[in-house]
């Protein structure tokens, strides 16, 4: 079973990029990880620019972060959560 679980996906249509990292069976802090979302598309050895980020609790299983980068994806496609800058 895998411990750190790193996911990016890039939405071509908003032009955003959504980076989640977080430690899985980890419980010595009280964030374990991040949801984080970058204008336009990562690019390795350059500085990114972040939108949006937030701090994921300590507990949360494999399954519901696919639920959470879900629910983040439905909310910038709704407008609920504006990336636009």
């Amino acid at each position: 079973m895998e411990d750190l679980i790193k996911k990016s996906l890039y939405i071509k249509e908003e032009n955003v990029t959504l980076e989640l990292i977080y430690r899985l069976n980890f419980d010595a802090e009280k964030s374990c990880g991040s949801l984080k979302i970058f204008s336009g598309p990562l690019l390795e050895g350059e500085e990114n620019y972040e939108i949006y980020m937030e701090l994921l609790d300590c507990g949360i299983s494999k399954e519901d972060l696919d639920v959470v980068m879900t629910k983040t994806i439905d909310q910038i496609k709704s407008g609920k959560l504006d990336v636009k800058l």
